[in-house]
């Protein structure tokens, strides 16, 4: 296994974008909002999408996005190309990233779209071996919430289940954890 801190040390040293998605749900999921933070905490994209598919009723009430709020939104296929804009090529730093990734390819493929290639990078399977906690019966450490590791590293949570809110988290929280390993990057300095 990898070491966690030497993890994120070969992260840091290069350019990466955040990316987080809300979806219709479980279910072949759909992206109804996406947003990309570049490796300076700024925002490349923030956009609410209209789904062709209905939007279940346990994420319209984790994300308050319901059809009616999507009304008169781009389709994905609108904003598909910004999408690939921001993403192809990079390390894309993901919170849950075989479930996003999913989503991305689950609303590629229902729009007939190439899914653009880019390397993810997972946070949460990065914080589940910081955190520590260990399942004998998976023989794996244990995913945790984008809110516990935020609560770890003492950073706030303005919004939870908003994309850019929780890409500026995952940000905030990769920020923190630079600076208690005392790794220095370029780009990686407080906003504040």
């Amino acid at each position: 296994m990898p070491d966690a801190w030497g993890e994120l040390r070969r992260l840091t040293a290069e350019p990466f974008v955040i990316l987080d998605t809300e979806t219709t749900g479980l279910l072949n999921p759909e992206v109804v909002s996406v947003a990309v933070v570049d490796d300076r905490g700024r925002p490349l994209l923030h956009q609410l999408v209209r789904p062709e598919k209905l939007i279940e009723p346990g994420a319209a009430r984790l994300t308050g996005l319901s059809l009616e709020a999507l009304e008169g939104k781009p389709s994905f296929l609108e904003i598909a190309p910004a999408v690939a804009g921001a993403i192809r090529g990079h390390r894309v730093v993901i919170y849950n990233a075989a479930y996003d990734v999913a989503t991305l390819q689950n609303t590629h493929r229902r729009y007939g779209l190439d899914m653009p290639i880019f390397e993810p990078w997972c946070a949460m399977e990065w914080f589940a071996r910081i955190y520590g906690q260990w399942d004998p019966e998976r023989n794996a450490f244990v995913w945790q919430s984008l809110t516990k590791a935020a609560a770890f590293f003492g950073v706030r949570v303005e919004t939870a289940h908003d994309a850019l809110a929780d890409c500026m988290t995952t940000w905030h929280i990769l920020q923190e954890a630079v600076r208690r390993s005392g790794l220095r990057r370029c780009g990686m300095d407080s906003l504040f």
